[in-house]
């Protein structure tokens, strides 16, 4: 995938995500979403073109992620994962669990 494939469909992913989310897709599974909906856009992209070649696999590959980061930052996943960040407990006692003092050696 080119740069301008990349956008095209970048394009036509975050509209659908931006539907997704309206029509009430939970948060929890925003990133599930994004994943395949990126992957559904560049693998019909891909159709479009009738260019389904293993040499290509990794372009395609590589297309697929920067249409999915697009849209994850359409999604908000630091807002989509907000329910994981809030059950982070504090890590285990050990190195790292005193906090840091500068001393004036």
């Amino acid at each position: 995938m080119d740069a301008q494939a990349v956008v095209s469909v970048s394009a036509a992913v975050l509209a659908i995500t931006q539907f997704s989310k309206w029509s009430g897709i939970p948060d929890r599974y925003g990133p599930l979403a994004v994943l395949l909906l990126s992957a559904i856009g560049v693998v019909l992209w891909g159709w479009s073109v009738g260019d389904f070649e293993r040499a290509k696999a990794f372009d395609y590959f590589s297309g697929w992620i920067a249409v999915a980061t697009s849209a994850a930052g359409v999604w908000g996943f630091s807002r989509a994962s907000g329910e994981a960040l809030t059950k982070l407990s504090a890590p285990p006692g050990g190195a790292g669990s005193s906090p840091t003092i500068k001393s004036d050696d």
